[in-house]
């Protein structure tokens, strides 16, 4: 399956919006229901909602699937490399809030890579304003290491 990341829309075919029923049509029952639901053999794949049952943010450990940003690929099933190099491409201005690298002119988040934390790989998309209060804390992150490649 491929999800293609639209800034501030969701990760295509899941659409910010979307009542959590489209979901199972789209990618089956989920393996973890409760506030948010998870598929794949690892639970890879990961949706929130919002009070009334919306999709609010999607997000994707390395897995079995093809992640794409706006065409762009970021993964396929069989390469899982950081993110944070092509979506600065993007983005060169992220901020940095409780671990993620936020970013804010689409919408994505990224964990565990600029830290060195394989447990906690991840990318997340997510709709405008949805970082908003969190990022008035925030600060300009050390992206020295994505300078040198």
């Amino acid at each position: 399956m491929t999800f293609d990341i639209e800034p501030f829309k969701g990760a295509a075919p899941v659409i910010f919006g979307m009542p959590r029923d489209n979901l199972v049509s789209l990618l089956g029952t989920p393996g973890v229901a409760g506030e948010s639901d998870s598929w794949g053999p690892r639970f890879e794949i990961n949706v929130g909602y919002d009070d009334f049952g919306g999709v609010n943010h999607v997000g994707f450990s390395p897995g079995e699937f093809e992640l794409r940003c706006d065409g762009e690929i970021i993964w396929t099933p069989e390469s899982h490399p950081d993110p944070n190099y092509k979506l600065l491409e993007f983005d060169g201005e992220p901020l940095e809030r409780l671990g993620f690298l936020v970013y804010t002119k689409i919408g994505v988040t990224t964990t565990g890579y600029h830290d060195d934390d394989p447990a906690q790989f991840a990318i997340t998309a997510f709709p405008k304003g949805a970082w908003d209060e969190l990022l008035e804390k925030s600060q300009r992150p050390n992206l020295e290491r994505y300078r040198h490649r």
